[in-house]
């Protein structure tokens, strides 16, 4: 069977999935659409294709779709994620966030849940395949006892971007071996006069922004706080793995450089035996083993893994440019014909969430230790601003962005 799939948002991050879409086994990309027409028609021509829509329902029923790979910006995830499953769907690929509020990661998953519908949250780090090997590693003992972990992200977003941005992808690479968290607790700073590497402050109500306020070049990710960012995550014992453990967070913005490469971000596994290094995320993890104790100096071994050690099978050859985004479809055909949850599954995307407004919740009561799943299901930085009788901040007025500079691999 060949799967019919629609691609929904034709803005830059659609490159990378529409060519997987192409190239995954026993798919075909039949059809795009998105509101916003110039997008739409280049999109067309750069990815061959020709059935293209402003409306993403008549898209979905018109063209008999099976799959659908939804690359909008974040507010308008759940909306789209649930008229797609309504309009008859068998399986979706969103990009993260999930959402920009637990309420609406709560009904996406109810909705594909009731309709049999599988849901994937793009953590395409999950696809690669050295988070195979680390799966082998910790469960073989490699570093004896998993303890602790320790996440650092020194990427070139303010702290409250980067938690719904590269974050989300963290704290999923996290949870794959840690599980699901129990409490968190978590302060967020900001540079004086509004200069981010500025002296920092503890961040406040009047702090509150909408993401492209924050940093204009970002995508809308909702409401965010905070330059910096120091977390603490307890995860109660899981069986395999580790007997309980905790994780710590360091995030702070560091501006791209004019030259040399970007910070990476990084997550360190402690154990009673040694260390594993994983740098990287979303496009590949470096892993390197530590042997001894955690202190310097020590030995490091490169760890590896083939390609084929992704899930469900060998990855398809003729795309390199996207082998994870590939490997997420092909995970997602799978899922679907043997009735099972994706590698990352909307249950995994909304964890991730969790942990983002966990840390805001957590902030907002002083540092607090907060247990999650959190009881109250809206956004705790909106809820802060009702409690003081603050108005939502203005929203800055982006117009949507062009596709440009198509690479040649994905175009027909």
């Amino acid at each position: 069977m060949v799967y019919r799939a629609g691609l929904i948002g034709c803005g830059g991050v659609s490159k990378n999935h529409a060519a997987a879409l192409r190239a995954a086994r026993n798919v075909a990309l039949v059809a795009l659409a998105d509101v916003y027409e110039p997008n739409l028609k280049t999109a067309g021509a750069a990815y061959g294709v020709d059935r293209l829509y402003t409306d993403y329902r008549r898209m979905i029923q018109d063209e008999r779709l099976d799959i659908v790979n939804i690359c909008t910006q974040a507010p308008q995830h759940a909306p789209v994620v649930i008229g797609a499953v309504e309009a008859g769907v068998r399986g979706i690929i969103c990009e993260k966030p999930i959402g920009v509020t637990l309420s609406e990661a709560d009904a996406m998953v109810a909705a594909c849940e009731c309709h049999g519908v599988r849901l994937a949250i793009n953590h395409q780090t999950r696809m690669i395949p050295n988070t195979f090997a680390v799966e082998r590693l910790v469960r073989g003992g490699a570093i004896g006892e998993l303890r602790a972990a320790r996440m650092i992200d020194k990427g070139g977003r303010p702290a409250g971007n980067s938690l719904m941005e590269m974050l989300t992808h963290m704290f999923d690479l996290l949870r794959t071996y840690a599980g699901d968290p129990a409490w968190v607790s978590a302060h967020l700073t900001v540079g004086e006069g509004g200069d981010h590497q500025g002296p920092q402050r503890l961040a406040t109500v009047d702090d509150i922004m909408f993401s492209q306020e924050a940093l204009s070049s970002d995508r809308d990710c909702g409401l965010v706080l905070g330059d910096r960012c120091s977390a603490s995550f307890g995860f109660a014992p899981r069986s395999g793995w580790h007997n309980g453990m905790t994780a710590a967070l360091e995030s702070y913005y560091q501006p791209r450089r004019s030259a040399g490469p970007a910070w990476g971000p990084t997550t360190e596994l402690l154990g009673t035996d040694g260390v594993l290094f994983l740098g990287g995320t979303s496009t590949h993890v470096d892993v390197h083993l530590h042997r001894g104790p955690w202190a310097a100096p020590g030995l490091m071994e490169s760890q590896g893994d083939p390609v084929n050690a992704m899930a469900p099978g060998p990855v398809s050859t003729h795309a390199a440019m996207t082998p994870h985004h590939i490997a997420m479809v092909e995970e997602l055909v799978a899922a679907i014909e043997e009735g099972r949850q994706h590698r990352s599954s909307g249950h995994d995307g909304r964890w991730a969430l969790e942990m983002i407004m966990g840390v805001y919740e957590s902030h907002r009561r002083d540092g607090a230790r907060v247990a999650v799943p959190l009881e109250h299901r809206d956004h705790p930085l909106e809820r802060w601003l009702t409690e003081v009788g603050r108005p939502l901040p203005v929203k800055p007025d982006r117009r949507v962005k062009t596709l440009q500079a198509v690479p040649a691999e994905v175009r027909a």
